[in-house]
Formats: C-alpha cells, structure tokens, sequence
C-alpha cells in the first residue's frame, strides 16, 4: 500500500530533465568512495571492491593497485600517504596506509569488518566504523583504541557538524547515537530507525536513509543532530544521501525498479525527487561526493561500475524556470561591490567553494548593492530563493557563480 501511495504521489511531481554524466576514471570497477587533492600532487584515489585505483591529478593515467579485499573509504593522511579501511570477514581487514610514491599497502592496526574512515576537524581526531570492533579512535591515525561506550555495537556510518557527531549501528540492534560535545559524552537516540547513511547539511539538518524495501524505508530527518528522527518521505530502496557545494540534497538507490533509481536530487521543500538518470550508465548509486577546488559545481556518483560526474544540472534547472524567476549578478568579476537585479523578493546565500554560507541577506528591492569587499579573493555562489511559489508548489531556487577580485 504504501508503495502505491509512493508511486501516485510522487507522479504528480517528478520531472526528468536532460542531464550529462561523464566517466570519471577507470570503467568497470565497482566503486564504493572516492577521494579528491590527496597528497602534495593531489591524486585521485577510487576504492573499489578489490583495492584502489590511484591518478596523479591529471584525470588520465590510473593505476590499479588491488589488495583482494573491498576499500570501503579513504581519507587524506600526509604530503605521501592516505588511510584506507578495507575488508568484509577476513584476517587481513583492517586500517591500512598507501604510499602514494610507493604504490604499498602498509596495515596500521587490525580491525574486524571495518565500515568507515573520518578525520574530525573541530577535535583533531581520526574515527574508524567496524560491525565487529565497534568505533576506534586515534589522535595521529597511528595508534588506535576502542571507544568504551561503543563496545559490541556495530557501528556503520558517522557524520559531523561543529561539536555534534552522529553514529548509526546496523548489527541487530538498530539505533542511532549521538554527541553534543566533540565526542566526550554519548546518547542513544530516542527513535530506534535503521539508519544506514548519514549526512549533514550547511545549516545542520541530518539527513539519513534506511534502505531496503520495506513500509519504513525512505529518507529521515533529524532536526535536533541526532537526538529524534522523523520519517521525511516513504520510498523503497534509498541507498544514499550527498550534498553539492551549494546544498543541493542528492539520493542514491540501489537495486530499486524504475523510474524510482539512480539519482535524484530530493528538493526538501516539495518532497518532489527529480532524477537525474539520463546517461547514467548505472543507477545503482553506493555515494556521492564532491571535489571542492573545482570552480563549477559538480557531483561524483559512485556507482557498480564506476565513477560519473555531472556539472549542468543547475544549468538545466535554471533554464526550466526561467518564466517564473530572473536573478542577474555585475559586474562578475567584481572587487568591491556588486548589484543583484531580482524579479521578484528574495532571501540570498553566499557561499564559498566549500558549500559554507559566509553572508545571508534579504532584498527586497528589484536591484541592490551588495558590500563583498571583506570577502576574500576567490570563487563564490549565490543562491537565491524567492518569495514567491510555482505551481508545483516548489520555492524558486537559482544557483550563479561568482568572482571576487
């Protein structure tokens, strides 16, 4: 009943679009993560099934470096090397360091199905995810130890935002797990979902997905980092959750029966999914990432046969509500000043390469004058939302580049 349901809703709001996706490395690998700028000469790492793929920046010459277990993620580790988690039951699972130089695989510390790999910027700490183990922490990614509360909870996936860190466990006791203080004191969640994949937003909204086909499964919010769950939409084989620089919120399916696959971008205010599957070569979506030094905003879909970038969606989205919304930026580049020329009301965001919103302000004339003169020289987007609400009843969102001098 509720995939009927799902099915008639949704058909009322879905719209496909005209999109480009283009093979990012090596075809045919099963690639589970991606990682971007690692290294002093910014290498390129794919974890796949069997090991890595590795490019030195250029995007063209891979090497395949396979070790016979599946690589579930990679985080940058020093000018040489990054940390990798890999293996799914053997002796050999554990956290390993691949020299980039070197092309080896050195084992730092063994560790049971391991399932993620994080570094914590705001406490300066490295976080490992095993179904067996647990949840390890290292303060130089070196030497590991258990995190006590987390002993016999098989922990699969962790997000951040500023001194909140969120944990979802998945072995026979689901629930989820949070904490207020950079990880000093823990608490188990009052809504017991299984939640699968977790994700953060710009303003710390916690999106996460409980997969699979059943009459839970879909994509939850919490509103209070962790604390409480609530069900966001009812659909059946949700994989993933990712955000671009600019916050557009992506879902990944898996397995799942058209047109409800592959990917789509989930817009929070219609709860409409707008796929996004033209050329996609797979829809069977394990992540997506982002590459945050590239100046167009661009999504990097993992999926069984290997890595796919798209960077015109936005485009094509501005272009399909043109009659409804108009919003003009000059000069660009510009140094001190620029003028934003709205049609209609509008509450504006700044953001910098990184997706981080550093001003927000509301315009309320047609044109106005915008300061961007403490901003500091680099790129920028503007995204816009107006006022006013198309039939659909979605908000008008634009997304431009700009350039401060």
């Amino acid at each position: 009943m509720k995939t009927i349901f799902t099915l008639l809703f949704t058909a009322l709001y879905m719209t496909v679009f005209s999109y480009n996706w283009i093979p990012f490395g090596p075809s045919g690998v099963h690639a589970n993560d991606v990682l971007f700028n690692a290294g002093d000469h910014g290498y390129s790492v794919i974890c796949t099934d069997s090991g890595i793929c590795v490019n030195n920046g250029a995007g063209y010459s891979w090497g395949t470096y396979n070790y016979g277990l599946p690589v579930w993620e990679a985080i940058p580790y020093d000018s040489s090397n990054v940390l990798l988690v890999m293996g799914d039951g053997s002796y050999a699972d554990g956290i390993y360091k691949f020299n980039l130089t070197t092309n080896t695989f050195n084992v730092v510390e063994w560790c049971y199905i391991p399932t993620f790999i994080k570094f914590n910027t705001v406490n300066n700490t490295y976080y490992v995810g095993s179904r067996y183990n647990g949840l390890l922490s290292s303060p130089d990614g070196i030497v590991w130890d258990t995190v006590p509360y987390f002993q016999g909870k098989g922990c699969t996936a962790m997000d951040f935002y500023e001194q909140h860190i969120v944990i979802a466990q998945e072995n026979n006791v689901f629930a989820t797990y949070y904490s207020d203080d950079g990880g000093l004191n823990w608490n188990q969640s009052t809504s017991n979902i299984p939640i699968h994949n977790l994700k953060f937003d710009q303003n710390g909204m916690l999106y996460g997905v409980f997969t699979g086909f059943s009459n839970s499964s879909g994509l939850y919010l919490s509103h209070d980092f962790g604390h409480s769950w609530h069900m966001e939409n009812f659909i059946d084989n949700m994989n993933t959750v990712g955000f671009d620089v600019v916050g557009n919120l992506f879902t990944g399916f898996h397995s799942a029966v058209t047109p409800y696959e592959g990917v789509a971008i989930y817009d929070t205010t219609s709860n409409n999914f707008n796929f996004l599957n033209n050329g996609l070569p797979n829809k069977n979506i394990n992540r997506f990432e982002i590459n945050i030094i590239m100046s167009s905003i661009t999504i990097f879909a993992c999926t069984d046969t290997g890595v796919y970038l798209n960077n015109n969606y936005l485009t094509s989205i501005q272009n399909n509500y043109s009659d409804f919304y108009n919003l003009n930026i000059y000069p660009n580049p510009a140094n001190e000043t620029i003028q934003v020329e709205s049609s209609q009301n509008t509450t504006i965001e700044i953001l910098n390469t990184q997706g981080q919103i550093v001003e927000e302000l509301r315009i309320i004339n047609p044109k106005t004058v915008v300061d961007i003169s403490k901003l500091p020289s680099g790129i920028y987007f503007m995204k816009a939302i107006a006022d006013k609400t198309v039939s659909e009843g979605r908000r008008r969102m634009i997304v431009k580049k700009f350039i401060k001098l």
